[in-house]
């Protein structure tokens, strides 16, 4: 009697145990599905913005050449109405030529009476001759311009049709994108209970994703020359230097001066340095990314993004790369005095680091 009992405990225990087993991996799989879904989401709208800054650098370069273009056609119509003057002219000299000729002139110099009349026609001869020579060189001149002027206007508008084509292609791939973002929301119906989180999450993304890409874009021209460190230590022996900047002070030099910037701020701490844009109802901020730093080669330093969070939720840096995929993040330190270099960058909290040596 006790070993049934004692069996059928092991029979329960393990059916316990089982579906523990299986239920613990499938909610960590929905875990795992509705961050992704999140994360895609988010991407895709990051995406959408990419694509329409290009659409409209492309739409702004179009307007640039079809204005160059109108330039030069102008241009070409002067030069068009210039050389239609200087054919007449050379009309005329072809004309004295056929009549008259060298000899007609070499007539006008033996007509001269004694030897200062001979010069004077001379060198009225040769200012005639230099007159019409100086036609021809002009025209000469005028025929290369309007080769060059119409080579000119050919190639923008070869530029203008490429540009079309990009731009419609670039159009296409919104709508493409577009699509695939429904496509995801409905995944995410299909695999989540209530999506009015995720929607909620990317409509306010969307709202914010103009203030930080107006960040990523101007990062690298934010003044950065006007850093100074908050405090300078000599190594003379080594002859290192080493310079610290505070949060505050960077934040306060940088942004300052820019009020689409006024809510940003800086912050360094032992994993790198956090970049967040202040929520204006002053509860937590509105979206935060945290960056490496690195020296470039050329002695420039780069933030390179790690993670994001926005609205409590903590994202890869995959959603930020498609937007930040043509921008700048790297900027050039302050100028340094006596050949010295960048050595190492580090950050603590509150702090940047910076090291220099010869």
């Amino acid at each position: 009697m006790q070993t049934s009992k004692g069996l059928i405990f092991l029979v329960i225990t393990i059916f316990i145990l089982n579906v523990l087993y299986i239920e613990t991996p499938l909610g960590a799989q929905n875990t795992v599905s509705e961050q992704q879904l999140i994360e895609d989401i988010l991407s895709l709208d990051a995406k959408v913005l990419a694509l329409k800054n290009e659409v409209e650098k492309l739409s702004n370069k179009n307007s640039e050449l079809e204005r160059e273009l109108k330039e030069k056609k102008n241009e070409l119509a002067l030069l068009n109405s210039n050389f239609s003057t200087q054919q007449k002219k050379l009309a005329k000299w072809v004309v004295f030529s056929f009549k008259g000729g060298t000899g007609n002139m070499l007539a006008v110099l033996l007509g001269a009476e004694d030897l200062g009349e001979f010069f004077r026609r001379y060198d009225n001869v040769m200012f005639f001759m230099e007159y019409y020579k100086g036609i021809i060189d002009e025209t000469k001149n005028l025929i290369s311009l309007r080769e060059k002027e119409e080579n000119d206007i050919e190639r923008k508008q070869q530029d203008i049709k490429n540009l079309e084509k990009q731009l419609k292609l670039t159009l296409n791939d919104i709508t493409r994108t577009l699509k695939e973002k429904q496509k995801q929301l409905a995944e995410a119906r299909a695999v989540l209970k209530d999506t009015t989180f995720l929607e909620d999450l990317s409509k306010n993304w969307q709202e914010s994703l103009p203030s930080l890409d107006y960040l990523l874009k101007n990062l690298s021209a934010l003044p950065w020359y006007n850093l100074d460190p908050d405090s300078l230590k000599i190594d003379y022996t080594s002859s290192a230097v080493r310079a610290d900047f505070s949060d505050v002070s960077v934040t306060n030099t940088l942004l300052s001066q820019d009020k689409n910037l006024k809510n940003i701020f800086f912050k360094f701490h032992k994993g790198g340095v956090t970049v967040s844009e202040k929520n204006t109802d002053g509860s937590a901020p509105l979206y935060s990314i945290t960056c490496d730093i690195q020296i470039t080669e050329n002695q420039k330093i780069k933030f390179i993004p790690k993670e994001l969070e926005f609205r409590g939720v903590t994202l890869s840096a995959k959603v930020i790369d498609e937007l930040a995929a043509d921008y700048d993040l790297s900027f050039t330190p302050p100028p340094l005095p006596y050949n010295l270099k960048i050595y190492s960058v580090n950050t603590e909290e509150g702090k940047l680091i910076l090291e220099f040596k010869r």
